[in-house]
């Protein structure tokens, strides 16, 4: 056992991280939680695995995730990041991630009046300005026409993708980052439109290249929506009525410390902005069949 794990007795078993989210669902977003209808066989389960793997998923294989921070962010003027705590080990089971964020392009198969930013205006570039409505109402339709069962990433399997277990950061075990390794405020200006101190990189268009499991642009670049209605006290004064979400992972607006894989923020679901956009997670058909038994 790591010395990270000594420093907790128990672990959460992800079942009820589901469970704590059921409240607050609403019908369109509990149906994202059903397995794919045409999973009834190994056969079929060989099937979807190659599907996803065509479609550029990866597989996290399962596993204790530490997610949470104790600490603030170091150049937070907020001080403590209270809506970031406690720290917790949580057991998550084997799922698939999509190695990409989603694109503009790809986005726009399902809604072709959305409108693009100068900072993240190219095809290739990650979908944002978008509600949370409008991501969950997205991976719908992709469910409908695919017959799979895609969903946003719950906050575990976000951290379980993104960095080794105990990492802060994805390219490097300690603490503190090293400047120019995400794309954080200011990184790589030669890559920006004129006059932006800040956009997005196209989402294969790494410059670290591809983390542990395979993801790119695993932070910064863009935050990832999450899952659900995540009910968090904190000192921007969120509710627990199921009007926040959050968003993971840092973005191109942040400092290098805003790209750790634990950095949270708290969103409107009827906001938008040009730093949230979506990756894709799918359930390891395996494993569902495996509950089954």
């Amino acid at each position: 056992m790591s010395e990270l794990e000594n420093n907790f007795t128990s672990s959460i078993k992800y079942e009820e991280v589901l469970n704590s989210m059921l409240p607050y669902l609403s019908p369109r977003e509990g149906d994202l939680l059903n397995p794919p209808a045409r999973l009834q066989s190994e056969d079929d389960a060989i099937e979807i695995k190659y599907e996803l793997e065509a479609l550029g998923f990866v597989r996290f294989p399962g596993g204790p995730v530490l997610i949470g921070n104790e600490n603030g962010l170091p150049c937070s003027i907020e001080g403590s990041r209270r809506n970031e705590t406690p720290s917790r080990i949580i057991e998550v089971p084997p799922f698939y991630i999509s190695k990409t964020a989603v694109t503009n392009k790809e986005f726009e198969k399902f809604d072709n009046n959305h409108s693009r930013t100068n900072t993240s205006i190219g095809d290739k570039n990650p979908v944002t300005c978008i509600s949370y409505g409008r991501a969950i109402s997205y991976i719908r339709w992709l469910n409908e026409n695919s017959g799979l069962s895609f969903c946003l990433p719950t906050e575990p399997q976000y951290v379980a993708a993104v960095a080794p277990y105990g990492w802060q950061y994805p390219y490097s075990e300690g603490n503190h980052p090293k400047r120019g390794m995400q794309n954080h405020y200011k990184a790589f200006p030669q890559k920006y439109p004129t006059g932006e101190l800040g956009a997005t990189l196209e989402v294969d268009d790494d410059p670290m290249g591809a983390n542990y499991l395979g993801l790119y642009h695993p932070t910064g670049n863009v935050s990832i929506f999450s899952f659900g209605h995540y009910p968090t006290v904190g000192h921007w004064g969120s509710n627990t009525d199921g009007s926040y979400v959050v968003v993971l992972g840092g973005n191109f607006r942040l400092c290098p410390f805003g790209t750790r894989s634990v950095t949270r923020g708290i969103v409107d679901v009827t906001g938008i902005s040009d730093t949230v956009g979506i990756r894709l997670v799918h359930p390891d058909p395996d494993y569902l069949l495996q509950q089954r038994e």
